[in-house]
C-alpha cells in the first residue's frame, strides 16, 4: 500500500512541474543538479574534463536505414510471403549516436547493430549490436623512428 502512495505521489509531483516547466518555457527551467553531476562524473569514467573537445556528442542522432529491407521494414524470402525484416525487426532503421569522434559505423553490421550469417540473425559481434566501432588509436610503436 506503502509503494502506491509512493507512485502515485510522485506521478503527482512530476505533472505538477511538468505543467510548471510549460507555462515558464523551456529557456526558464532551471538545471538539475543531479544531472549535472551525472554528466561530470560520465565524463570523468570516459577519461575526459567536462569542457574539454571530445566532452560533447558531435551531432545528434543519426538514422541508418536497413540495407536488408531498404528501409520498409518488411522482407520478401524466397517462400514469397513477406514477413518481418530479421535484421532491423521491422523498423527499418537503426539509430545511432555518436559519443565521440573516433567512433565509425562497424563495417561488419553497416551500422545495424545485427548481422545474417547461415541464416540466423543475431547480434553483431564486432560492434555487440551497437552499431558503432571505435578507430584504433594510432600506435606509438608503428611510428617510425629518425635518428
Amino acid at each position: 500500500m506503502l509503494i502506491l502512495l509512493l507512485v502515485v505521489g510522485g506521478a503527482y509531483l512530476q505533472f505538477q512541474w511538468m505543467q510548471r516547466a510549460r507555462e515558464a518555457g523551456a529557456e526558464n527551467i532551471m538545471p538539475s543538479p543531479f544531472a549535472e553531476k551525472l554528466q561530470k562524473w560520465m565524463l570523468m569514467k570516459k577519461g575526459l574534463e567536462p569542457g574539454a573537445p571530445g566532452a560533447t556528442a558531435p551531432g545528434g542522432a543519426e538514422k541508418i536505414v536497413c540495407d536488408t529491407c531498404l528501409g520498409t521494414g518488411t522482407y520478401l524470402p524466397d517462400t514469397g510471403a513477406p514477413t518481418m525484416c530479421p535484421v532491423c525487426l521491422g523498423v527499418g532503421f537503426h539509430m545511432i549516436r555518436r559519443l565521440d569522434p573516433a567512433d565509425h559505423l562497424c563495417p561488419l553490421c553497416a551500422g545495424m547493430g545485427r548481422v545474417s550469417a547461415d541464416g540466423e540473425v543475431g547480434v553483431c559481434p564486432r560492434c555487440g549490436g551497437r552499431g558503432l566501432v571505435r578507430s584504433p588509436a594510432p600506435d606509438a610503436a608503428a611510428a617510425p623512428v629518425e635518428d
